[in-house]
């Protein structure tokens, strides 16, 4: 898959679906599915546009939703469904101030459109003043079809959405979660090197990389790690902002995998959160901390040996 950041030529003429796409979620599926079988069909490319930022974390950073996937998992994903295109689009003032015929008109002359799929509560151009109709009409003034696809239900009454993942997710409903995502939650990310207090602790963790400033959910997991050498080890994960050792600080991600020795600075790897054991909590010594970390380390394993999901 090719993927082309602020567009301003069309290379060839493509379907399209527009959206945040965060998550990439079985409703994404489906969008994603009609938008190849429409390019098949018509003899386009298929394309997908998103943004980056996402529109709410350049309008409202302080309250935006956390994010289900950074920008590299999601072109995974997406590129996992055999789109051809994503175009990344910078989401900044310029562009949010664009009226609802500029963007049409950069629709179709920058990315080629000819055939758009979009949401039934898609909104663009500047203070939201477009939605579908008024798409439907530039698109019919400016020769590209627009097709709306209703949401998509995972029991015949509930919409599936990014914001019910996380409300999923922050609930430790990983079941629930992987029915509307299609697949169990996971994080992906290289190993940095981090301050190396596991170690200390005498329990050497991965510091693995977030790529979101907030995560959408955060405690103490029971995981099975994939990537480099660990051909889904299990082991224990520490996700959120570390209230033991730090005040204030950035979100962090910190695996401990049982059974496991070797370097993995630098390796990508993808975290696949289980079941959660317990919220973050501060401690009033790093004994104390270790501790409860050895309980930790003996329920995520008990959990394990009972072969529990």
């Amino acid at each position: 898959m090719r993927v082309l950041r602020h567009p301003r030529t069309a290379r060839r003429d493509c379907a399209i679906a527009i959206g945040s796409f965060d998550g990439v979620h079985r409703g994404h599926a489906e969008i994603l599915e009609h938008v190849r079988t429409a390019a098949n069909g018509h003899g386009l490319d298929s394309a997908v546009l998103t943004f980056e930022p996402l529109p709410r974390e350049f309008f409202s950073p302080s309250t935006a939703p956390a994010r289900l996937t950074s920008l590299g998992e999601k072109v995974a994903l997406i590129a996992e469904h055999g789109i051809q295109t994503m175009y990344v689009q910078r989401f900044n003032q310029a562009f949010a101030s664009q009226e609802p015929d500029q963007f049409a008109w950069r629709l179709r002359d920058a990315l080629g459109a000819r055939w758009v799929l979009v949401g039934e509560d898609f909104r663009f151009g500047a203070k939201r003043a477009g939605d579908v109709h008024k798409l439907i009409e530039l698109g019919a003034r400016l020769d590209f079809h627009v097709e709306v696809l209703p949401d998509v239900q995972d029991d015949g009454e509930h919409r599936i959405s990014s914001t019910r993942i996380r409300e999923a997710l922050a609930a430790g409903h990983f079941p629930e979660a992987a029915r509307m995502l299609g697949r169990p939650y996971t994080i992906t990310g290289r190993v940095q090197h981090g301050a190396k207090r596991g170690r200390e602790l005498g329990f050497p963790t991965a510091n693995v990389r977030l790529g979101r400033a907030k995560p959408a959910l955060t405690g103490v997991f029971a995981i099975k790690c994939f990537g480099a050498a660990t051909r889904g080890l299990e082991g224990v994960a520490s996700l959120g902002y570390n209230p033991a050792v730090q005040t204030g600080g950035p979100a962090t991600l910190e695996a401990f995998l049982f059974d496991f020795q070797g370097d993995l600075y630098g390796r990508r790897l993808t975290i696949e959160f289980l079941k959660k054991l317990r919220d973050e909590a501060p401690f009033a010594s790093l004994d104390a901390l270790r501790a409860q970390i050895h309980r930790d380390c003996d329920e995520a394993r008990g959990y394990f040996a009972a072969g529990t999901r």
